[in-house]
């Protein structure tokens, strides 16, 4: 789509191999980036409905059916696959592959290079609670929320109820909790299986929509490629995780996104989000997330390649840059959770725009020229349907 006399030619992509672990939503759109650039593609999946499993980019695909149901088992298989000595590159992009490479980055990187944010910054930006510290220390808007050096009664004298807690460390909105009232936070503060040091505890912000901002820095703190969407549905309902976004322009909060970046010593690619409060309009930090989301594809959508930006930024090249996005408004939308909305949602004839609507639309997973992964993920979505509501419940 672009034409830029930046475009790093130091590399020769095609001689690369790269092992994507963890192959679901999130690496579709990566690995076609990495398609594009010629590089040689492995991917390791859980099962033969895992999206990547069922694409046609891959060059090969390994099935290990016990792929994150044990951590150690998880990494030994992974390095063990690397000890090999046929690859060049590891790309963890998923939260949890992410977390297991970073946690043994030394030993991955005797045998490939690691293609990821580094260990230090990665870790900074996985636990919420460290975020949200920084954040306070810096002056970036966010809810009232407890410093790790505060004390729950410190905290209390000053909070607003409602408040809600949700885990340091996790994904989506699995173990979030709202108290309405006091009483119902020290009724949980009592039980001997709950650590509220375990939780980020914060004021609950009443918001419209939510704005994303995503970037990608290189080792200089430069941004390489920064647009921001609007989050227009998010399931469940009340607190969910974007199921559909749009491109929007949103500077303000950028500037503020990449300034806690900077002071995170952040690497690579990264999104935040932001809410904007009702009564005040104001922005108000909800995360960051230091993983590559499945929402990547509105990324290249827009002309930039992250897979190529990682693997430049791996190697120790320029990083090319990519001008901030002032395109016109495109949609990425996760359409086996947003059917979920639909069947649960009081607004499904309501909403703007319409569920039915698929102009400027691309799903995280269709491509006319690569439908399986689409078909397969939504089958196996219908088979876990009952377990995946059960850890939404709030």
């Amino acid at each position: 789509m672009w034409n830029y006399n930046l475009l790093n030619q130091m590399i020769d992509f095609t001689k690369i191999k790269v092992l994507v672990p963890e192959a679901g939503k999130q690496a579709l759109a990566m690995v076609r980036g990495l398609k594009e650039l010629e590089c040689h593609v492995t991917v390791v999946c859980q099962s033969k409905l895992t999206p990547c499993y069922s694409s046609r980019l891959p060059d090969e695909r390994i099935l290990f059916d016990s792929l994150f149901e044990d951590t150690e088992k998880t990494y030994k298989f992974l390095l063990e696959e690397v000890e090999k000595g046929i690859y060049d590159v590891i790309m963890p992009i998923g939260e949890k592959s992410t977390s297991i490479v970073n946690a043994h980055e030394d030993e991955f990187k005797k045998y490939v290079k690691v293609a990821c944010a580094p260990m230090k910054a990665y870790i900074q930006v996985f636990n919420k609670q460290n975020t949200f510290d920084k954040a306070i220390e810096i002056g970036t808007p966010c809810p009232y929320t407890r410093h790790s050096r505060q004390s729950v009664e410190d905290y209390l004298k000053k909070a607003k109820f409602p408040l809600i807690i949700k885990p340091r460390q996790g994904v989506g909105s699995i173990g979030f909790h709202k108290f309405e009232t006091e009483a119902e936070l020290r009724e949980w503060l009592q039980k001997p299986s709950f650590n509220i040091d375990e939780y980020v505890l914060q004021e609950f912000v009443e918001f419209d929509h939510r704005i994303g901002t995503l970037v990608f820095m290189d080792a200089e703190g430069n941004v390489c490629t920064s647009y921001n969407t609007d989050v227009l549905r998010q399931f469940p309902p009340d607190a969910g995780s974007a199921i559909l976004i749009k491109t929007t322009q949103a500077s303000e909060i950028q500037e503020h996104f990449v300034h806690l970046l900077r002071e995170l010593n952040w690497q690579g690619f990264a999104a935040g989000c932001f809410m904007i409060e009702r009564l005040t309009g104001n922005p108000r930090l909800l995360e960051i997330n230091g993983r590559i989301p499945a929402t990547v594809k509105l990324a290249f959508k827009c002309g930039f390649n992250i897979a190529r930006q990682m693997l430049e930024m791996t190697y120790g090249e320029k990083v090319t840059q990519y001008p901030y996005y002032t395109g016109k408004d495109m949609y990425v939308r996760h359409f086996d959770t947003d059917l979920a909305w639909f069947l649960k949602s009081k607004d499904r004839f309501r909403s703007k725009p319409s569920w039915f609507s698929w102009k400027d639309t691309c799903d995280v997973l269709y491509s006319k020229d690569d439908p399986k992964p689409f078909w397969s993920n939504l089958w196996n979505n219908v088979l876990q349907y009952r377990k995946k509501m059960k850890l939404k419940q709030h």
